[in-house]
């Protein structure tokens, strides 16, 4: 069951890593650095810093959208759900994301599900204050859209390679994306069941396995468990390049 840890601002930075201080300061790239810091107490006041466990549903999708999360600690998978049960996971969130839900421009609904893979800790943010900040500092405005629309190329960029790019490419795009989005490494444990990284790459799970045993067998990755090895990242860059 989800667990609330902090309420305000104060009894999160008691702790070393506080979430204020991962959402708001630390991370490169953040958004929220054209804030000043009465802005930014303003936008963390009575925020609410809840822990996840493995499993759990953080954000359910078509739900009324009414806070924007940052993750202080872990993964999650954002996925949207088919009404024929099929899912599509369209990217993992990590440490120092900022999740708006695809709603805080668009009607305040959520466009797609997020669950934790591994045990998450975060923050949950009121819209209507990131809504009013953005109405009151262009700078911030400006950041926030290019986040908004970052996103919004990832998730085009991501469909069209599923509609033109054969299965070997997809499934060349989703390890290489695990190792250089994610893991920042050759070799890295995945907290995915072998369904989700098929419903990362848009296949069925036989279809996966079946590629990612190619893989192996030419030397490109070892596969181990769910510790995946990728010894020719060249191989598979080019595979992802044609498709």
């Amino acid at each position: 069951m989800a667990k609330v840890i902090t309420k305000t601002c104060d009894n999160c930075s008691k702790h070393d890593d506080g979430c204020c201080k991962t959402c708001i300061d630390t991370h490169k790239d953040n958004i929220f650095a054209q804030l000043t810091m009465e802005e930014i107490e303003f936008l963390v006041d009575e925020k609410k810093q809840i822990h996840y466990n493995v499993g759990e549903t953080i954000v359910k999708q078509n739900t009324s959208s009414t806070t924007v999360i940052c993750i202080r600690k872990g993964l999650a998978k954002l996925y949207v759900e088919s009404n024929n049960g099929k899912n599509v996971i369209v990217r993992i969130g990590k440490n120092g994301d900022f999740i708006t839900g695809g709603g805080l421009f668009n009607g305040s609904v959520q466009h797609f599900s997020i669950a934790a893979l591994t045990d998450v800790e975060c923050c949950m943010i009121d819209s209507s204050k990131l809504t009013k900040l953005f109405e009151q500092n262009s700078d911030f405005a400006v950041r926030l859209l290019r986040n908004h629309t970052k996103q919004n190329n990832y998730l085009l960029k991501k469909l069209v390679d599923h509609t033109q790019k054969y299965m070997p490419g997809r499934v060349a795009d989703t390890l290489l994306y695990l190792k250089k989005e994610i893991f920042n490494a050759s070799s890295f444990e995945v907290p995915l069941t072998r369904q989700e990284l098929a419903e990362m790459s848009n296949m069925t799970k036989e279809s996966f396995v079946r590629i990612l045993h190619q893989f192996k067998e030419s030397k490109a990755i070892d596969v181990e468990g769910n510790t995946i090895n990728i010894l020719d990242e060249s191989s598979l860059i080019s595979i992802s390049k044609n498709g």
